[in-house]
Parts: structure tokens; sequence; C-alpha cells
């Protein structure tokens, strides 16, 4: 799961330019701290799907909380 966070991560700092500082692995996405919008879960439905395999579309937002949740999500439901 590690290896999953970690491609996670880079792929928020490097796709979508969060600061690699104020990013951990349990920083709420949305919302005031780093402040994701709704462009920014199709790019990373596009980016599960074509890294892991693992469709994300109309999952419940509970699910992109966080990289942990995203993660988990991957590791529950990857084939």
């Amino acid at each position: 799961m590690e290896e999953v966070k970690n491609k996670l991560k880079e792929f928020f700092m490097s796709d979508l330019g969060v600061d690699g500082s104020v990013l951990n692995f349990d920083t709420a996405l949305f919302g005031d701290e780093i402040g994701l919008d709704s462009v920014d879960s199709l790019e990373i439905i596009s980016f599960v799907d074509d890294t892991f395999g693992v469709s994300m579309t109309g999952v419940d937002k509970e699910n992109f909380q966080s990289i942990d949740t995203i993660a988990a999500f991957i590791e529950k439901n990857k084939a």
C-alpha cells in the first residue's frame, strides 16, 4: 500500500501542483487545506484508472478524502 500512496502523492504534486510540504497521506484534499475541486477529481479518477486499473467513476466522495482513503479504495478494488 505504501507504493500506491507514494504514486498518488507524486501525482498530486506533479500533475495537480499540490505543495508536497503540506501534503501528507491523511491531509484533506478537498476544502480549505489543499483546495482541490471537481475538475481535479476527474483527473484523479483518470489517473487511478490508467495507473492502477481501478475505476472510481461514480464512487462516493468519502473515498476521495485523502491519499489514505484513495489508496484504501484502490487496494480493496484492484484485480
